[in-house]
């Protein structure tokens, strides 16, 4: 006799299955046996059998536009016991057209080096100094690398409470001094690795390829950032018409502010540089309300990663994700936070910030380098005041086409939508950042 199973776990097993059809949507070399590894890594016993897999939505459709993202539950037997696992799988689109419109190749080298070549040192570091929790990142299950049929296979928390945080959110103090502390203390570990280990630290920097603001793709963005900067000029005109804030934004182009986050992104060997997350806008975290009722933050998407500044992931949160009233009332509060928690992470980590990354140096690199925050923040806030997505996989054929023939941008239509991205460029002449 089988045992008594409730309606819902027999509507849940039937789905659990092993279509392989559904592994092929990811690709060809994402199979049963890379399902087995993981769950020998994820429970860390060998040789579990699988019992089957689900493949589950929860995308915004147009948001991962580098990649194809999976929810994947994976069910098994481990010496004798049942386990489930729950994965984010990226993966390389299917459709060529997409892939090469968009680099998708170039972006997951970089975001698969960074998980296989940095975080590994990163890990064991902080481990040694007793610090482990200052590694504000999922844990990386699988990965493949060919250009081909790259995929990284990422522990899914979201059963843990995390949730994502929309391209539409503009945040509140505590949430931003959240995020604010978990960029500090990821930050904290490159500044004090690179102090006892300068030699190993320069190698697995040069790793990192720049996949967005290098000399080499400004013929890749120029109508793109065109359109970006037209788009902003008209926003300003109509919110502050005739203003200085119209005036000193309309003496930049959208080449010379694209070359500048060229230069700024280029200084792989900085003292100050630290490993990025490199696009550090609100969909790239998650956060969740611990039982103290603080919050607690996960990063994500390091497809952007690079060697630069802590102040370039710094900018382009505050203007991504910060309304003016919040930059009106805490900006100085917000870097005050940010600065205190690297002090006190490098600090655990046995390194001497005084020396490393004192306020002085940071305060400076904040006067000179906020201009690349709000250069990337005229995509982002563009994009989060639209009200549509864009289906990504109507491109047709396997040419690259330009990236401003898909992402077809008009001007803002709304006054609110006009007043948020005007804002941002009214703070940045207010500050002297441009």
């Amino acid at each position: 006799m089988k045992p008594y199973q409730s309606p819902e776990r027999q509507r849940y097993n039937e789905k659990m299955n092993k279509d392989t059809s559904q592994l092929d949507s990811v690709n060809k070399l994402f199979t049963e046996k890379t399902l087995e590894e993981i769950l020998e890594k994820a429970t860390g016993k060998p040789r579990p059998r699988i019992l089957g897999w689900s493949f589950g939505g929860g995308f915004t459709k147009g948001d991962n536009y580098l990649s194809t993202v999976n929810r994947i539950t994976v069910k098994g037997i481990v010496e004798n016991e049942e386990v489930e696992v729950k994965l984010v799988v990226k993966s390389l689109p299917q459709n060529l057209g997409r892939r090469n419109t968009f680099r998708s190749t170039e972006f997951f080298y970089n975001e698969i080096i960074f998980y296989e070549k940095i975080i590994p040192e990163f890990e064991k570091f902080v481990k040694s100094k007793g610090q482990a929790y200052l590694l504000c990142v999922p844990r990386c299950l699988a990965s493949h690398l060919d250009g081909q049929n790259d995929y990284i296979a990422l522990e899914d928390v979201s059963p843990l409470g995390f949730t994502a945080i929309t391209r539409q959110s503009c945040l509140n103090f505590e949430e931003c001094k959240a995020i604010l502390e978990a960029l500090a203390r990821f930050h904290s570990i490159s500044l004090a690795y690179k102090n006892e280990k300068p030699d190993t630290f320069k190698e697995i920097a040069h790793q990192l390829n720049e996949t967005y603001y290098h000399s080499r793709l400004w013929y890749w963005y120029e109508k793109f950032h065109s359109v970006l900067v037209r788009i902003a000029k008209d926003a300003v005109h109509k919110e502050y018409p005739g203003s200085k804030v119209e005036k000193r934004f309309n003496e930049y182009t959208s080449e010379q502010l694209f070359l500048r986050s060229v230069e700024l992104c280029g200084r792989i060997d900085a003292p100050t540089s630290v490993i990025s997350q490199g696009d550090s806008w609100g969909p790239n975290f998650l956060i969740r309300k611990t039982p103290e009722n603080t919050q607690e933050v996960l990063m994500l998407d390091f497809q952007l990663a690079r060697c630069a500044s802590p102040v370039l992931d710094i900018s382009f949160f505050i203007y991504s994700c910060t309304d003016k009233n919040l930059r009106d009332e805490h900006f100085d509060d917000l870097l005050e936070v940010y600065h205190a928690e690297l002090t006190k992470s490098i600090t655990l980590l046995g390194s001497n910030p005084a020396t490393i990354y004192p306020t002085s140096i940071f305060l400076q690199e904040v006067k000179e380098q906020f201009i690349h925050g709000f250069t990337f923040a005229l995509e982002s806030v563009t994009f989060g005041v639209l009200d549509e997505t864009f289906d990504l996989d109507v491109i047709a054929g396997d040419k690259r086409i330009d990236i401003a023939d898909v992402w077809k941008l008009s001007n803002i239509k709304s006054q609110e939508g006009r007043q948020r991205l005007s804002d941002v460029i009214l703070h940045a002449v207010e500050r002297e950042f441009i």
